[in-house]
């Protein structure tokens, strides 16, 4: 059996010792026995026998009636306080008492048990025949490591007092004489209810309703005895305000008796350590010397003062009420000596208002006592006032700070909830205020571990910016610092009522990535806790680490969407850099800002196939299908046919913003014309640039290798030995070997921001040797200009990121030109060279980029369409399906197709777009918008996706291009 004693130290704080060992004392003369080493303590705690018990007479019986038992107080541990224990020796190297715990219940059942071991107080108090001997027989040398044993410092133990002596003989009869245990239990819980909440009032009642009235009416000459009930009802307030001083009065010399008992306990104990030391047997006589003390009056009281302001909220205004009491008692009771009245009501009323109004002992009574006594009080409650301001302002001043600090409570409902702050915050609180805008706005908690007044200059910040600012839209958006992974901290913002919640990983500056999934886990199982919401709510986790994805499922199935941010970024880029022009079209679909996928039944279209939904809307472009069983097809076959339960995904600008219409529409007849005899075009091989490093750079050529034809080269240029860069592709041993199927990897290295490297290209071999291979950049047909992690590791911000992409940018478009003006002197009919794709990760450096003349085709806001990504998948979680599938090699993707593709302009060039998108569902394509010839993409941004006025023909020139969906 594993057995445990508690140590209580002199503040009552208890330590337990599970192991049960013995207690090692360094003086060998412990213990001592408490009867002759310690007579004053017999005297203190009352240990002699019971005046009640039948057999107290001296001699050898008298030794064994000797039973110190003593009642347990103030305590850190609630359930041993009120207790008894019986004291069997003391510890003077500790100064602790080593006593044996009582049981205080009778022991199961209704009848008493005279064979339990666990005495109860009341039989070892009151010495009953049967149980004399267990005292005689030794076991009273309880041993420290007994399971009840607990180590007492005397301001931890009371004596019995007359009515616990009174509960105990009753509890003994009850088990003696009736042999009711049920019973004697009853009775304890009775006594000491009786003792805890009536007797105290019930004593100042009879003292106030008796004994005071005689007391006065006995002092006072002008009233005989018999005038004691008259005298009463004349000093009605005399007698309660003199009842409330005895009362206040009480409460306070209990408290500084109580205190000079903790510091005497304390200066006890170092002075016994002290001489312990010092090889000095304790005395008692050399520790009632003063002088003898380590600190002084003054010290140790600082200490306590501070100790009680640190521990209790309420211990500056207790100090308050007892300095404001303590004056207006004295006060009162010298005003009542020295005015003529004599009434301490009287008394106490005017010492208040000196108390509270100095400019009233300007009418006190003349005397040069009572106006002395006046003046005192008056400088007294200058004093109290003057504290009592200042801890007023200390209070509204913490309370002010905890309200900056964002440690209130958030009441709200339907709101959405981002926990986490990176780089991505203030896009997505941007994209969540454009959806909320047909709403009037709403109202966004984010909950940090950041600063709440640093977040809010962040965003203030950024709504006031003159480049690209954030526009709120009506949205309120509310900080608290917090900790996101701690189920508190989650419910003080009220997620359990939220809408949504996105929860944003950290960047790889302030964490490794695996660790910062592994924090994602976590977060998914503390939002997991919340049952309340699920269904409800829309969670979604951001994870970096493709390997990681399966980590969330695992913990909770089916319970958040996860959005791999890295390879979404890395695919986007992919994308781009092969399609110039795409980033734009994928920045105002994925954003709320214009059209944005939404899912939605409409029972008047059962039974129609897709290719016949495709002109049924005005404002938006049906794109898929999803079923009742919850599949979603996108860019479906022409014959699917929409079924009861079935929901159409569409492009639109709003949930409300569109309706079938009447079906009124006659195509031209050229659009239901077969365009087989446009062939169809054959994959060539591709030479690719990445300038730059990422963490995730082999997930980046697994997936360009999806895309390209056999036989196409990428190109790796950046700062990374060619010796280091297998081990980094394997991410330190996490992924496996790369097996490329139609790419080809050539190494260079070099620094993209320095002209003399990008002018002409080497390739070097694993070793950093150069090899044959030479190329210039106006012979690749995509480049695409990566934010460098390697910067980023050296801590180089967003805005230092982008300023390296632009320098590289600006560069790569110099160089290309010259170097195409050169070979085109050569062949007048070579081919325009590409158009290179920076990675741009802050917003604000948008603005710049017209300086280099990109026309929405050399850049793409990786964090900006990666927040709009979150925030739609927030507001509709089955959009991740939709995404996860446009942004991948297989399924459906994006792409810009010239008109040539589904239009021979040169038999029919006036159509309408309803027109088009029928020639390209012969394709099986989804036009979902247009581009013309005389607009770029920024200008055009209002008809690459889900362009108006589609039943009105327009005359297509051969540079217009047409954005769809396609399989390939």
């Amino acid at each position: 059996m594993k057995r445990r004693s508690f140590v209580i130290a002199a503040n009552g704080d208890v330590n337990s010792n599970d192991e049960g060992s013995e207690v090692i004392c360094a003086n060998p003369n412990d213990p001592v026995d408490i009867f002759q080493e310690r007579p004053a303590l017999l005297r203190k705690v009352s240990f002699m026998s019971s005046p009640l018990s039948p057999n107290n007479s001296s001699g050898e019986s008298y030794k064994f009636k000797k039973k110190p038992i003593v009642k347990i107080i103030k305590t850190s541990v609630p359930e041993l306080n009120g207790k008894f224990a019986w004291v069997h020796s003391y510890y003077q190297s500790r100064d602790r008492y080593a006593a044996t715990l009582l049981n205080s219940e009778s022991g199961a059942g209704n009848n008493y048990n005279k064979n339990n071991t666990n005495l109860h107080p009341a039989l070892l108090y009151f010495g009953s025949d049967e149980h004399e001997s267990w005292i005689k027989t030794g076991k009273n040398k309880a041993r420290c490591s007994n399971t009840n044993t607990i180590f007492l410092p005397p301001t931890t133990i009371a004596h019995l007092t007359w009515f616990d002596v009174l509960s105990l003989y009753l509890q003994y009869l009850s088990m003696t004489t009736f042999h009711s245990a049920t019973l004697a239990d009853s009775l304890q819980k009775l006594m000491r209810s009786f003792q805890n909440y009536i007797l105290p009032p019930l004593s100042w009642g009879l003292f106030a309703i008796i004994i005071l009235p005689g007391l006065i009416a006995r002092g006072a000459t002008k009233y005989t005895q018999g005038q004691l009930f008259h005298t009463f009802s004349l000093h009605t307030s005399d007698l309660l305000t003199f009842l409330s001083f005895l009362v206040g009065t009480n409460a306070i010399a209990r408290f500084i008796l109580s205190e000079y008992n903790v510091v005497k306990q304390k200066a006890d104990s170092m002075q016994i350590q002290r001489q312990l030391r010092n090889g000095v047997p304790p005395s008692s006589k050399s520790r009632n010397n003063p002088k003898n003390r380590s600190f002084t009056t003054a010290e140790m009281l600082e200490y306590r003062v501070d100790y009680y302001f640190s521990t209790s909220k309420w211990a500056k205004v207790a100090l308050l009420l007892s300095l404001t009491f303590i004056l207006i008692a004295v006060g009162a009771g010298l005003l009542a000596v020295f005015l003529d009245d004599h009434s301490i009501s009287n008394a106490a009323w005017i010492a208040w208002t000196f108390v509270a109004d100095p400019g009233t002992h300007a009418d006190a009574p003349e005397g040069i006592l009572v106006r002395f006594v006046s003046f005192s009080i008056t400088v007294g409650g200058m004093i109290i006032f003057a504290l009592m301001i200042g801890i007023i302002s200390d209070s509204i001043g913490e309370k002010v700070d905890d309200l900056k600090k964002g440690k209130s409570r958030i009441i709200e409902s339907g709101h959405s909830v981002l926990l986490g702050w990176n780089d991505k915050s203030l896009a997505i609180i941007q994209q969540i205020a454009l959806a909320n805008e047909s709403e009037g706005g709403g109202t966004i908690v984010v909950l940090a571990e950041s600063d709440k007044e640093m977040l809010e200059d962040m965003l203030t910040s950024a709504v006031l910016s003159k480049e690209n600012p954030l526009r709120l839209l009506g949205t309120e958006v509310i900080f608290r610092s917090g900790n996101p992974l701690l189920e508190s901290e989650l419910r003080k913002i009220s997620v359990n009522t939220a809408r949504s919640v996105i929860s944003l990983s950290k960047t790889q500056e302030d964490m490794d990535p695996d660790e910062a999934d592994a924090n994602q886990v976590r977060q998914v199982m503390a939002l997991k806790t919340f049952e309340e919401f699920e269904g409800a709510c829309h969670v979604v986790v951001e994870i970096q680490d493709v390997d990681n994805a399966e980590l969330c499922s695992l913990v909770a199935p089916n319970f958040a969407e996860v959005i791999v941010t890295n390879d979404l970024i890395g695919r986007l880029m992919i994308q781009c850099a092969r399609c110039p022009g795409l980033a734009s079209v994928l920045e105002e679909m994925m954003g709320f800002e214009g059209s944005e996928f939404y899912i939605e039944e409409w029972p008047e279209l059962i039974g129609k196939t897709f290719y016949e939904i495709t002109c049924r809307f005005d404002e938006a472009v049906p794109i898929g299908i999803r079923s009742s069983d919850g599949k979603l097809f996108i860019n479906p076959d022409n014959e699917l046919t929409v079924q009861e339960g079935d929901k159409i995904l569409v492009l639109a600008e709003d949930n409300d913003s569109y309706e079938v219409n009447n079906n009124s529409y006659s195509p031209h007849a050229y659009a239901t014309e077969c365009i087989s005899k446009i062939l169809e075009e054959e994959k060539r091989t591709e030479k690719i640039l990445f300038c730059g490093w990422r963490r995730d750079m082999s997930d980046m050529i697994a997936q360009l290798d999806e895309y390209v034809a056999k036989g196409s080269e990428l190109w790796l240029f950046n700062l990374v030995p060619a010796q280091e860069r297998a081990e980094l592709l394997k991410d330190k041993g996490n992924k496996a070997q790369l097996d490329l199927k139609n790419l080809r990897v050539v190494n260079v290295v070099g620094n993209p921001i320095i002209r003399r490297d990008l002018n002409a290209m080497r390739a070097v071999d694993a070793h950093g040797c150069p090899t044959a291979d030479t190329i210039t950049l106006d012979q690749f047909d995509s480049i695409l200009i990566l934010a460098d992690a390697l910067a980023r590791e050296k801590g180089a911000n967003m805005m230092s990121c982008d300023s390296r992409s632009l320098s590289s940018l600006l560069i790569i478009q110099d160089l290309m030109t010259k170097q195409h003006e050169a070979r085109k002197m050569e062949d007048p009919y070579i081919k325009p060279p590409c158009s290179p794709v920076s990675e741009i990760l802050d917003t604000r450096t948008k603005s710049l980029l017209k300086v280099v003349d990109c026309k929405g085709l050399g850049y793409i806001m990786s964090n900006q369409i990666i927040s709009a990504v979150m925030a739609q998948v927030s507001e509709e979680k089955d959009i991740n399906i939709v995404l996860r599938e446009i942004l991948t090699a297989e399924g459906s993707e994006t792409f810009i197709r010239p008109i040539s593709r589904f239009v021979d302009l040169s038999e029919e060039d006036t159509l309408s777009f309803w027109d088009v998108a029928l020639r390209a569902r012969q394709r099986r394509e989804v036009a979902i918008g247009y581009k013309p010839q005389d607009m770029d993409f920024k200008e055009a941004a209002h008809l690459i996706i889900n362009p108006p006025d589609k039943s009105i023909a327009r005359k297509w020139s051969h540079q217009d291009v047409i954005v769809t969906f396609a399989l390939d």
